[in-house]
């Protein structure tokens, strides 16, 4: 977990520290990540990304969640709500398209490709502990379940948004038929 000291560093300093993480993490696997690169990028001693941070995942942690939190910031959902069709397409759309315009465009694709499968060991437990504690209704988890693969897809392979979308629409259209039923 990243430590209070860095949280309180002056805005100047951690933000170098946080830009050369996300250069890291854009550019090397969380396998070939290094901490002389981080150190190096923002003239920060070792020692003191050790003050800041556990270790390379846990810096890798920090910096997901804060693209996550900023990729995010503006897609609401209320948990057992059901919208139609048109609106869960329009906003894996606007996802995407604001993750491909995002600072954290290459680290996200980096996370699909490479890293995901690293981390999902990890935190497999803290997965499955609100996988057990969430109470979502079976078209609201096969929704967003589609919409995270869809978006992961449409992100890997642009060229066929169009498809990927159209067939997602349609799935979407079935669940939300089926639970009129």
């Amino acid at each position: 977990m990243v430590s209070t000291t860095f949280i309180d560093l002056n805005s100047d300093k951690k933000n170098k520290i946080t830009s050369a993480i996300l250069k890291e993490f854009s550019t090397h696997s969380l396998s070939d990540a290094k901490v002389s690169r981080i150190v190096a990028d923002s003239g920060i001693a070792r020692g003191a990304f050790y003050k800041y941070f556990e270790d390379l995942n846990d810096a890798y942690s920090y910096i997901y969640h804060l693209a996550i939190q900023d990729i995010h910031a503006d897609f609401k959902h209320e948990p057992g709500i059901h919208y139609p069709t048109e609106k869960y397409v329009d906003e894996v759309t606007s996802f995407v398209n604001q993750v491909h315009s995002s600072q954290y465009f290459d680290l996200i694709k980096m996370h699909i490709t490479t890293n995901e499968a690293l981390v999902e060991h990890q935190q497999r437990q803290q997965i499955e502990q609100v996988l057990l504690q969430a109470h979502v209704d079976p078209v609201t988890w096969g929704i967003a379940t589609l919409t995270h693969e869809t978006i992961k897809l449409v992100l890997l392979y642009p060229e066929s948004q169009a498809f990927l979308l159209k067939r997602y629409s349609d799935a979407i259209e079935k669940l939300n038929i089926q639970e009129d039923d």
